[in-house]
């Protein structure tokens, strides 16, 4: 009987391990502490103010055009996770980079 026991013990030890391994028991929507620091990190960097899009507006209407066009592109699309800058659409609130002036 306690032979019995024992191998019970061992399987129900050994199920709770694979079940944890392969299943997990934390929530799917939990976000990675690594994903946020990294997201928190690259938004922290870039100042940005937020803007509903008019008709007729564009990332670089917004922002103006005395920078580099990649660069603007590449921190609204930073900035805007899932979003392509040339897909804007009027009506929905965006976030786009801020950059200081130059002197003159």
């Amino acid at each position: 009987m306690k032979r019995l026991v024992m191998f019970l013990s061992i399987l129900l030890t050994l199920f709770i391990i694979y079940y944890d391994l392969k299943t997990g028991t934390l929530p799917e929507q939990v976000i990675p502490v690594s994903a946020r620091t990294k997201e928190t990190i690259a938004t922290d960097m870039i100042e940005y103010k937020t803007v509903t899009v008019q008709p007729g507006e564009t990332v670089m209407s917004i922002t103006g055009d005395d920078m580099s066009t990649r660069r603007i592109i590449n921190d609204f699309e930073r900035l805007n996770p899932n979003v392509k800058a040339r897909y804007i659409r009027a009506g929905v609130t965006y976030k786009f980079p801020v950059y200081p002036e130059k002197k003159r």
